[in-house]
């Protein structure tokens, strides 16, 4: 316990006395080409889907999703009425 807070006062002090410097004037460009971030968190977003409704299948039920639901990202898990 004491070795690590010794590293972050030691961590501390060796940011505070850097001589590290920052442009925050200047602007950031926006990249060019056919950049999509709609892709990225499609895709990002489909897995975190999954996850969650895989996670909640087995918390709750003890289950694997099924392929279906696994298929449509999760939101067939959500939205099917459910036996208890």
């Amino acid at each position: 316990m004491k070795s690590s807070r010794l590293v972050s006062v030691a961590a501390s002090i060796f940011l505070a006395l850097s001589t590290v410097t920052t442009n925050a004037g200047t602007p950031v460009t926006p990249p060019t080409g056919n950049y999509n971030p709609t892709v990225a968190w499609a895709i990002f977003g489909c897995a975190a889907g999954i996850i969650l409704a895989a996670l909640d299948a087995n918390a709750r039920q003890h289950r694997q999703l099924t392929p279906y639901e696994a298929a449509t990202c999760g939101v067939a898990y959500w939205f099917t009425v459910r036996n208890p």
